[in-house]
């Protein structure tokens, strides 16, 4: 296959995702010196140590005096760990470290005592301390001397142990490291880097418990597995530059590059028809803060023009909270949803639009999916379709480019699937064919497909696992469609990441708990700086 051919075929702003085996042959030939190699692991500790001080910091522990463990195995992902402690170190945050080898020193990889002697230089002698483990007899001396392993108290704990070349079961010092390290509760974060320990092409059954995973170089499939998700715990992707040249492949993740679009200025003779007009047709007497937050997003989105169809009932109150969106005031059912008597209120809407949104808010009234169907038969516009829309019968009859946004309890509602799904992305590939949609399958690792490719999106955190995140998540995704009713796939992709970063924004500066859903909307300017300017 030709490079433009591969160009043509991999979306901007995304990079392959490979088995380790495939991994492993591609990072050996690009780092083909111990120099090379040694600059793309020093690379990696850089970004390392700033992102794990990032990430810690989300918690409201202090972010300062920080005591870490670090298991370190003999080969790179040993040296990486090394370095990104010396970055933590370089950053002024880290008091003592504590480094755990698996095995015997003498058999570290060149580079790896390279960062290990780079470490040990960067402390007074009474602030680090190196052990040697191979059996439980090691590990439990190393518990007899050092009382801060004892307790298992270490603000963080970063797996090097093992990496892609990974063959099951893990054996040695790794597996005295593992199981010690899973069952310490009083670890405040813990780190994988690559992969967690025991985790490849084919896994041990008791890997390393990842509260986050660190993906460097290449990202590998194990990552993507449902089945392993609870132990990878959350992904973070980074990004060295390995990666310079168009590779295909069926499954590729999300990077930061993806928002390039939208970062740049806007041409000066323009006008708000430039940028599209979005009809949003959502709402109900019983949800009006769903429609609501859809429309306050799609208005982040940089969209020209916002008209809303809500409920007549709660059009004043609404239009107050939202003046820049053009509002016309919808008969409701007996129930409080969008009566049937509306559909000629949107004719003259209709020919101006670029994008339909349909769902947030609007409720499993009958009359009211009635009346929805009815209109998707005369619609052949670009849509977004979120929530209550979410139905079989409903997704029937879209003729015109269609994102659809459920996440995993409204997939199996709406595909029909009563049983445990086997796998994900055959499923999700499967339906996207079938429905001829763009769908994008929310969760803490978000699928798109457009039923050939899956694309991967590892931004967002726990601060998304709240009620109204997914109609913020609707209304930035329907705004950008509006703007590019002809690239739905890209417009997921784009949405998806900027959604989750702006999550990632908000919880690096006000933790997970003590936040609102609505602060998204404030953090979305921001998660538009490139990632190095934040």
């Amino acid at each position: 296959m030709s490079l433009n051919t591969m160009r043509e075929r991999a979306l901007l702003g995304t990079h392959p995702v490979m088995s380790c085996e495939e991994a492993h042959a591609y990072e050996r030939a690009e780092l083909d010196t111990e120099e090379n190699a040694w600059d793309a692991m020093r690379s990696v500790g850089q970004k390392l140590g700033r992102d794990i001080l990032r990430e810690y910091r989300v918690s409201r522990y202090s972010g300062s005096s920080l005591s870490v463990l670090g298991m370190i195995g003999k080969g790179h992902n040993g040296g990486d760990a090394l370095l990104g402690i010396h970055e933590l170190v370089q950053l002024g945050v880290v008091d003592s470290a504590t480094i755990a080898i698996a095995g015997d020193r003498k058999s570290l990889r060149p580079n790896t005592e390279r960062a290990l002697e780079l470490l040990e230089s960067a402390f007074a002698e009474t602030q680090i301390k190196v052990f040697e483990v191979e059996t439980d007899d090691d590990l439990q001396s190393v518990l007899d001397a050092n009382s801060d392993c004892q307790e298992g108290k270490f603000d963080i704990c970063i797996d090097g142990l093992v990496g892609m070349q990974f063959q099951p079961p893990l054996r040695g010092g790794s597996r005295c490291l593992v199981d010690w390290a899973n069952q310490q509760l009083e670890i405040r974060l813990r780190i994988a880097i690559d992969l967690p320990s025991g985790i490849g092409d084919t896994s041990d059954s008791d890997p390393f418990m990842a509260d986050i995973t660190f993906a460097t170089g290449i990202f590998k499939t194990p990552l993507s597995h449902t089945f392993l998700e609870k132990k990878i715990g959350c992904i973070r992707y980074l990004d060295i530059g390995l990666v310079n040249e168009p590779m295909d492949s069926d499954k590729r993740i999300l990077v930061d590059e993806s928002l390039n679009p939208l970062r740049g200025r806007r041409q000066t003779h323009v006008d708000k028809r430039s940028y599209g007009h979005l009809v949003i047709l959502a709402g109900s007497r019983q949800m009006p803060g769903a429609l609501i937050m859809s429309v306050r997003s799609a208005l982040k989105s940089g969209v020209g023009l916002v008209t809303v169809c809500a409920p007549e009932s709660i059009v004043p109150q609404a239009a107050a909270i939202v003046p820049e969106a053009m509002w016309i005031p919808w008969p409701e059912t007996q129930a409080g949803g969008l009566s049937f008597r509306g559909l000629d209120l949107i004719r003259p809407v209709q020919m101006e639009s670029t994008a339909l949104l349909v769902g947030p808010g609007m409720g499993g009234d009958g009359e009211t999916i009635s009346m929805l169907i009815e209109l998707l038969k005369r619609w052949t516009g670009s849509i977004v379709m979120d929530a209550d829309a979410l139905q079989q019968r409903v997704l029937h009859w879209v003729q015109g480019n269609c994102i659809a946004t459920p996440h995993l309890g409204e997939f199996k509602r709406v595909a029909g699937l009563e049983r445990s799904i086997g796998n994900i992305d055959d499923e999700i590939k499967r339906f996207s064919r079938s429905h001829s949609v763009v769908l994008a399958l929310k969760g803490p690792l978000t699928r798109i497909t457009d039923g050939d490719r899956i694309y991967l999106n590892t931004t967002g955190n726990s601060v998304l696992a709240r009620g109204g995140s997914g109609d913020i998540l609707a209304g930035l995704t329907a705004g950008l469609l509006a703007q590019s009713p002809q690239s739905p796939l890209e417009v997921a992709c784009r949405s998806a990441f900027w959604h989750g970063k702006a999550a990632d924004l908000l919880a690096s500066r006000k933790g997970q708990v003590a936040v609102r859903t609505t602060e998204l909307l404030d953090c979305l300017s921001g998660a538009l700086d490139e990632e190095e300017n934040r």
